[in-house]
């Protein structure tokens, strides 16, 4: 608000940035007052009245600001369909606001998207939100910014900007000294990305060093700093890395590690959120688990009657879809698979992926050999040129277990 101000009042008396700070502040200092990236000392804020001509009292916010009121309300109000509506109207009808509240508008507006699974409008406000952060130059809203960004990248199967977006976050929180938690992030975040992309090696180094660094700062001066939710992600996204190393004993070790770290009552979404990836992870193992799948997804899919989002209820389908078909339940994994309908709106990219691998496996099952077969290795050579290696190889391996049980099931 004060940047805001303070630029209506300088242009109104047609002054230049440099013309109104003389010698006594940088011209780059005031450029980063008018953004509202910085707060006015009260040294400067005396500087400027005496320039400008007017008392303190004519920087004060304006009750009407539209951003400042859309962020009340959705304070206020909490998570409702109308949340969204509200900071896009805000956003439309500020376009020349403060650059910090139209930053904290799209984040929250970012959120809102993705709990509505509208995935393109998600990607779209997160482009934004890193180019905003960058006007305001503060590097833990920059980190924060290029992390979540990051985050989306890799579930759209963007993995080459998703890692150029999460080192940049990982490079800003280490070079500014940004806390333990937005570091954490940002790791977490490469480590997904090497996995998918086939870089174990580096995955497995970085994960092995962030679980000793957090185990060893759980009695150290870092106590303070590590919640359960980080213990939890941390070991969640160590265990994915050793499910995809074929580490069946590592992986089933730090899964329970983490599911045993976090009551239900803490943080019911997390809680649910866990028992999701822990039921996909026991179907990545070789062999498949399927009690442990089992045991997982029947806690999630209580849970997300009570607390989940539209995205979960899909995750939840599909999972249960993948572990009939894996039990050998066809029908049930095919009247699951029809509950899901064609492209099931706001599904994740990944998870699009999962189930066009899933309903192949089925058709090849079904006696739909030649085109089932023919799409599964499409699947996989579009996987490979685009550097997910990991959903190549899951699509080479959902296609030797279907036609497997396919010759089982002829031979029967």
């Amino acid at each position: 608000m004060f940047g805001r101000r303070l630029r209506e009042l300088r242009v109104a008396r047609g002054l230049s940035q440099a013309e109104l700070v003389g010698t006594d502040i940088s011209a780059a200092y005031l450029s980063r007052l008018e953004s509202g990236a910085r707060p006015p000392t009260e040294r400067v804020l005396s500087l400027l009245c005496d320039r400008l001509g007017v008392s303190p009292s004519e920087f004060l916010a304006p009750v009407s600001s539209p951003l400042a009121q859309a962020l009340a309300t959705v304070a206020t109000v909490g998570d409702s369909p109308q949340t969204a509506v509200i900071l896009e109207d805000a956003l439309r009808r500020d376009s020349e606001g403060d650059v910090v509240l139209r930053w904290q508008v799209l984040w929250l507006l970012a959120r809102c998207y993705q709990v509505q699974g509208r995935a393109d409008d998600e990607l779209r406000a997160l482009r934004d939100l890193v180019a905003l952060s960058d006007e305001i130059d503060l590097p833990d809203i920059q980190a924060r910014s290029q992390v979540r960004l990051a985050r989306k990248l890799r579930g759209s199967g963007e993995l080459a900007d998703a890692r150029v977006a999460a080192g940049r976050g990982l490079e800003l929180a280490t070079e500014y000294k940004l806390s333990f938690r937005d570091v954490v992030e940002a790791t977490l975040t490469l480590i997904s990305i090497d996995a998918e992309t086939g870089q174990l090696a580096d995955a497995r180094r970085r994960a092995d060093q962030l679980t000793r660094s957090l185990s060893e700062g759980a009695e150290g001066p870092l106590a303070d700093m590590i919640s359960t939710r980080l213990q939890v992600e941390v070991l969640w996204t160590a265990a994915g890395v050793a499910v995809r190393q074929g580490d069946r004993a590592g992986t089933a070790e730090l899964l329970q590690q983490a599911l045993r770290s976090m009551p239900s009552n803490e943080d019911p979404v997390l809680w649910m959120r866990l028992r999701l990836a822990a039921a996909s992870m026991y179907l990545q193992m070789d062999p498949r688990d399927t009690a442990g799948a089992r045991r997982c997804l029947d806690e999630a899919a209580s849970a997300a009657t009570l607390v989940g989002m539209p995205l979960h209820q899909l995750e939840v389908l599909l999972l249960q879809c993948q572990l009939a078909f894996h039990e050998g339940r066809f029908d049930d994994a095919r009247a699951l698979s029809d509950r899901l309908g064609e492209r099931p709106e706001g599904m994740g990219r990944r998870d699009q992926v999962a189930l066009e691998i899933l309903r192949n496996q089925m058709a090849i099952v079904a006696g739909d050999r030649a085109a089932a077969q023919g799409a599964m290795e499409r699947i996989a050579k579009e996987a490979r040129e685009s550097g997910n290696v990991e959903v190549a190889a899951e699509a080479w391996r959902a296609l030797a277990e279907s036609l497997a049980v396919a010759n089982g099931v002829t031979r029967g």
